[in-house]
């Protein structure tokens, strides 16, 4: 009989040894993580100071052993594995949503150096380009992927939205037998094959052309002149070739940690007359030393023992077409099971990337039956219910106080293990783990995990010195909408607007990359834009099974540009739509660049079958006449437009129309919604949005960033503000923010006092937003300006700080030895 356990994701952060000048240059780094991109010189001297530590603890031997699962396998969360010790680290798996994860929990990534996959499908492998950039700017020179064939075909085919020029992916074949080793452990790869018949699908071996997309997305940061878009148009793309291939095999990988080297033994030592100084190093180190009189003390009889290192098994079956090839490996797993020769040959622990249906089949449960008592498996997929995004759900507790319908709270919960039956006599649930301490002499400690404590949230707003009273005048003046929506159902009130995403660039804690989910009538809804980790938010947002109720309601996708943060969670929404509804799965609408398909189409024809799932409809045919088209009109929309908007290559902005229902006012209006994707102020996007009911226009940056905005090709609060009044928009709604501001943008001194206009509101993820909405939303911002006092303050102290080193600038570049700049600062004051 054996356990198995269901994880979450950790809430606590280890404690490991590591030199103090390193730290303190990895969280210099990480403050500075959203200023894309980065000083290349911050870049280098990470890299040489890596490169240090790395020569530096290249012989030792490991200590403590960590275990952290970043992600469960929880429905919308990926299933990933942290392997650390003092020295190094190694991920298992990278799923969408990793970075985002790793970012919550403080998980540093400075010292990740390998990367191991268990497959090619994207729910293993969707999170690998958002982390290696990541990793690209806390200094990780270079990077290995380890699994199955395909691996390195990834960055080749996003090598144009996701660009690695500071640090080496490296990806290589690797067979049964062959042997991963460093100072820490010796790994070894275990391919399992899929059973497959004689006769290979139809088109299986045949040749598919596609166009190639040799765009640079990224130009503009480098300040070279973008192509224009009469240029782009007329570009023709030349064509490429690739041979369909199918995943044939997946990778296990058997961990056994190098021994940690006993204690020196000082009474030993002293006894075998050593002498204190140097040699007694050699001695700890395991080497024999020489003592002055010619005796030979060896280093085995002075320290006790050497603690053998610990085994992890990494399993990963998709399905029961590998079963056949997996029995016949048995043999390769048996030195870890009740029959191992050494008590420390047992396998610690398997973690079981395993979907929950392939665990359940008799000849998965005769496998780990072989195991000992004493070895625990881990179970990462859907048996788990919570994702681990605590900081979601705390900053939605927050703002749930000022409007339970426009926040409302969460649909995700705590797992709860006691009420969870026993399945056919095999899962013996215990208490989730989730971050596991492991010393080779004392066993597993644990350690917290991530949990929701409603409670301990609400608390932190009652410590808030002005929160109670802002919040009881934000209350008074929704008195009169409250009356209102008494006499209105705002399940029946279209269109309704969902933000999903709300930040730019990368994810953080609680910004996620753009999404907005459009519901325009009760069985259809549009998304606009789709970052990574877009359908873990709709499951978040709405219950799992509300969600996949959403997800069949889903006709329509809008990608602006092919920046990686506003499109990458399109494969996995593709996927997980397959996955629920099988053949009767509708095709999406595509409404994206035509680039696009260089890229969707490498990966169905290299990776996974898609191009049954959506149809491509190109944003520049929409520049000239609207697209129309019955598919639209069963959605309720009765028309979409692009422009082209003043960012990246092959940048639009769109705008659709719709008819409102169930609103108060506006019941069968028409409403016209504008969608500026990522741009500077831009003239096409204000003849396109003319007469908007609403405009939501990105405002990446603060208005006294405006040159970094304008290298960046970004807008200001602003000229985002000042792009909807000169269209006439009725309302504007604030969204994709740096992630410097990621509790609430910071507005000027002046806006601060007279507050935001009557046709403003600012955008949070999970925020829903009916007609009904928009007038009230500009009443806000006094509330929360309080409740987020401390980020507010900090970002003012930020300005200060930028403000003071613009004038010490100005002075030393005028040659002035005038008075410093604080006593400048006071003198105007």
């Amino acid at each position: 009989m054996y356990s198995v356990f269901r994880l979450v994701n950790p809430y606590v952060v280890s404690h490991y040894s590591i030199s103090r000048r390193w730290y303190s240059i990895n969280e210099k780094l990480r403050k500075v993580l959203n200023k894309m991109p980065l000083d290349p010189k911050h870049i280098a001297e990470a890299q040489k100071q890596r490169l240090k530590l790395k020569q530096k603890v290249a012989k030792i031997s490991p200590g403590i052993v960590n275990l952290q699962v970043l992600g469960c396998g929880s429905p919308g969360t990926p299933a990933s594995v942290y392997l650390f010790t003092d020295q190094t680290r190694y991920l298992f798996n990278c799923g969408e949503g990793t970075q985002r994860l790793a970012y919550e929990h403080k998980t540093k990534l400075s010292c990740l150096e390998n990367i191991f996959m268990t497959r090619t499908s994207w729910d293993r492998i969707g999170g690998l380009p958002g982390i290696c950039l990541t990793m690209q700017d806390v200094g990780v020179p270079e990077v290995s992927l380890h699994g199955p064939p395909g691996l390195g075909e990834l960055f080749k085919a996003m090598r144009r939205f996701v660009i690695l020029k500071d640090m080496k992916v490296e990806a290589a074949e690797y067979g049964t037998g062959d042997v991963y080793e460093d100072h820490v452990m010796t790994l070894r790869y275990v391919v399992i094959s899929r059973e497959t018949e004689n006769s290979s699908k139809e088109g299986d071996e045949q040749e598919q052309d596609a166009p190639v997309d040799d765009t640079d997305y990224y130009s503009y940061e480098r300040r070279k002149d973008s192509v224009s878009s009469k240029e782009e148009s007329n570009q023709k793309p030349q064509g490429t070739k690739w041979i369909k291939r199918e995943e044939e095999s997946v990778m296990a990988y058997i961990c056994k940690l190098k021994p940690r080297q006993g204690q020196l033994s000082l009474e030993k030592c002293v006894e075998q007359g050593v002498p204190a100084g140097p040699l007694l190093g050699q001695l700890k180190n395991g080497h024999d030393v020489t003592l002055p009189d010619g005796r030979v003390v060896r280093s085995c009889d002075v320290r006790a023992p050497d603690d053998p290192g610990p085994v992890f098994i990494f399993l990963d079956i998709p399905s029961e077409e590998y079963f056949k090839d997996f029995q016949q490996k048995a043999n390769v797993f048996a030195p870890y099971q009740q029959g191992a020769t050494e008590n420390s040959d047992h396998a610690m622990f398997v973690i079981h990337f395993s979907p929950l249906n392939v665990m359940r089949c008799p000849e998965y449960k005769q496998f780990m039956d072989r195991f000992s008592a004493s070895t625990r498996h881990i179970a990462l997929n859907e048996v788990n219910s919570f994702s681990g995004y605590v900081a979601a759900h705390r900053i939605q507790y927050h703002l749930n106080q000022l409007d339970e319908q426009i926040f409302p709270i969460l649909k995700e919960e705590n797992n709860d293990y006691s009420q969870a039956p026993a399945e056919d006599g095999h899962f013996v649930r215990s208490s989730s783990l989730s971050y596991l301490h492991i010393r080779p002499s004392k066993g597993i400690e644990r350690t917290l995990e991530a949990s929701l404590n409603p409670s301990e949230y609400l608390g932190e707003l009652d410590v808030l010195p002005d929160f109670k009273s802002t919040l009881e005048d934000w209350k008074r003046q929704q008195e009169k909408h409250d009356e209102q929506r008494v006499r209105t159902n705002r399940e029946n009130q279209f269109p309704r607007l969902v933000f999903l995403g709300t930040g730019s660039s990368i994810p953080n804690k609680t910004r996620n990359v753009s999404a907005t989910l459009i519901l325009t009538n009760p069985q259809s809804s549009i998304l606009l834009d789709c970052g990574e980790g877009t359908v873990g938010q709709i499951v978040r947002f709405f219950g799992k099974t509300q969600a996949e109720t959403v997800l069949r309601s889903l006709k329509a996708v809008y990608i602006s540009h092919l920046h990686a943060d506003h499109h990458l969670g399109l494969i996995g929404l593709l996927q997980t739509r397959r996955k629920l509804f099988g053949d009767s799965c509708e095709p999406l609408l595509l409404l994206a660049p035509e680039q696009i398909s260089y890229w969707l189409r490498l990966y169905d024809c290299r990776f996974e079958s898609i191009h049954k799932d959506y149809v491509l409809i190109k944003n520049a045919d929409m520049l000239e006449n609207p697209f129309k088209d019955e598919r639209l009109l069963e959605m309720g929309i009765t028309e979409v437009a692009t422009c082209r908007v003043r960012h990246c290559p092959h940048s639009f902005g769109v705008a659709l129309k719709t008819v409102a229902l169930g609103s108060s006012h506006t019941d069968d209006e028409n409403v016209k919604i504008t969608y500026s994707g990522d741009t500077m102020p831009c003239e096409s996007l204000i003849e396109l949005g003319r007469g908007s009911t609403v405009l939501i226009h990105e405002a990446t940056m603060e208005d006294e960033l405006v040159a970094e905005a304008r290298l960046k090709m970004h807008s200001t609060l602003s000229q985002a503000i000042e792009q909807g009044r000169k269209m006439g928009a009725r309302y504007t709604l604030l969204t994709h923010f740096s992630q410097r501001y990621a509790k609430i943008p910071r507005l000027r001194p002046d806006q601060q006092r007279e507050g935001l206009g009557a046709d403003l509101g600012i955008a949070f993820d999970n925020m829903e937003v009916t007609l009904d909405d928009l007038p009230t939303l500009c009443n806000m911002y006094p509330a929360l300006k309080a409740m987020f006092i401390s980020h507010f303050e900090e970002m003012e102290q930020k300005a200060v700080k930028r403000g003071n080193k613009k004038m010490r600038l100005e002075v030393a570049r005028n040659g002035s030895k005038e008075s410093s700049p604080t006593r400048v600062a006071a003198e105007k004051k």
